[in-house]
């Protein structure tokens, strides 16, 4: 198993961050080392973003230590390497271009992305969606895996989904900042001002660990990219118990500008 360059060991002895300055339920962290504990998934040791060791609980299948290992451990490998993590999923336009569909767990992300994979566009992750600079300290998203997990019975990824999946890092074209309310209606509203810049801290992905491993300098050097850019950001929010991917998918090519 390897992510982007790191090496991942598995089995692998893995012990205790003892004195580790930050921790919290499943994790403890010090500098240039995250500790996650996944009661009987196994114990996942990230270092310097550049290594993960994988010490597996008896019976575990290799399914699951995968699947874990595509979360919180790879997104603390990047924020190691000093790249923001978002939560959120990426698509690719018609022109290539990067659009961000970000929110918390149970926001649609993963079926909005389908949607739109489902009307030809490129799909560059799902859930972990690590953001940087490019040479020219432009804002880009890099692409992680074409796994995406879906939660509703009723939805299903495309034939040849796996083919749409676009593994080169792209320019960012929009962020969808999806949300849920009690009402009807599919409310859009843009992020302005200083908002701008603090929307991709409350997108971060595990804003607790992410605060405990990535150096405010480099945060304060994509998010003032991403504000000082013109990014459209967008709160896309849809109401709960009614069925709405179509609806949203509309939205997003609507207003994505060719």
């Amino acid at each position: 198993m390897r992510i982007d360059g790191a090496v991942i060991q598995c089995p692998a002895e893995v012990g205790d961050l003892a004195g580790a300055p930050h921790s919290g339920v499943l994790w403890r962290a010090a500098p240039g080392r995250l500790l996650l504990d996944i009661p009987d998934v196994a114990r996942y040791l990230v270092s310097d973003g550049n290594l993960v060791e994988i010490n597996p609980y008896d019976g575990v299948e290799a399914e699951d230590l995968q699947r874990f290992l595509r979360m919180t451990p790879a997104a603390a490998l990047y924020l190691q390497r000093g790249i923001p993590v978002l939560h959120a999923a990426v698509v690719a336009d018609a022109a290539g271009r990067a659009v961000v569909l970000a929110g918390d767990s149970g926001s649609g992300k993963s079926v909005l992305l389908t949607a739109l994979v489902q009307r030809g566009w490129g799909l560059l992750t799902d859930d972990l969606a690590p953001v940087t600079l490019d040479d020219d300290r432009m804002p880009v998203a890099l692409p992680t895996w074409p796994q995406v997990i879906l939660w509703p019975d009723r939805v299903s990824l495309p034939a040849g989904w796996d083919a749409r999946f676009v593994a080169e890092a792209r320019p960012v074209r929009a962020i969808w900042w999806l949300g849920i309310h009690g009402f009807d209606p599919i409310e859009v509203r843009g992020v302005e001002g200083i908002a701008r810049f603090e929307a991709l801290g409350a997108m971060a992905y595990n804003r607790h660990i992410a605060s405990a491993l990535l150096d405010r300098a480099s945060y304060l050097r994509v998010a003032g990219a991403v504000a000082g850019a013109g990014i459209p950001i967008r709160r896309l929010i849809r109401p709960r118990g009614r069925w709405t991917a179509d609806e949203l998918a509309d939205i997003v090519e609507d207003r994505t500008e060719n």
